[in-house]
């Protein structure tokens, strides 16, 4: 069921902190922050109906932020600076109890030692997306694979990680 008007303004507004960071850290750079802001509140009403209600908002804010920057990295032309950390572990970063730094030390050893955990085919594709910064629609042609494939794969391996490193830091709190 999508999302009504009032729910989504409801939580982007509740989740635009959260975006602003992320956007300031990638671009390090408060005006330009903003506009990712805007473009990513632009682009996520206009997917509102995308949306799928088991997955966690602000995560997927993020994912679309996470492109808004790439975008205007490429359109402004500038340096990538060192935001591939950031981009890897942007959900992780940016939850509500990110801000608690023993939080953030035990989630981010889970989350290394739950990417080890997984197949070396879902390990690639990881890699492939977050560290090298490879499109789906790439990464689909290099291993010879459809893009559903790739989406589904990726899909998977997220939800994996996100159940190990729940698992892991010992339920205390919700990882998203």
């Amino acid at each position: 069921m999508p999302l009504d008007v009032c729910d989504f303004e409801r939580l982007c507004a509740e989740h635009r902190r959260a975006i602003l960071s992320y956007a300031y850290l990638c671009g390090r750079d408060y005006n330009l922050a903003e506009d990712i802001v805007q473009d990513t509140l632009t682009i996520a009403f206009g997917k509102k109906d995308q949306y799928v209600p088991e997955a966690d908002f602000r995560s997927w804010l993020i994912s679309i932020a996470r492109n808004v920057w790439f975008r205007e990295r490429q359109r402004r032309r500038l340096s990538a600076r060192s935001s591939a950390f950031i981009d890897e572990h942007a959900s992780y970063l940016f939850e509500d109890a990110a801000d608690e730094e023993s939080s953030w030390e035990e989630e981010s050893a889970a989350l290394k030692a739950c990417v080890g955990k997984l197949s070396p085919v879902d390990q690639g594709l990881i890699e492939a997306h977050f560290a090298r910064n490879q499109k789906y629609a790439e990464i689909a042609r290099l291993r010879d694979r459809t893009l559903a494939w790739v989406k589904v794969r990726m899909h998977r391996a997220r939800i994996a990680l996100l159940a190990c490193v729940q698992l892991s830091v010992g339920g205390k709190g919700e990882v998203s």
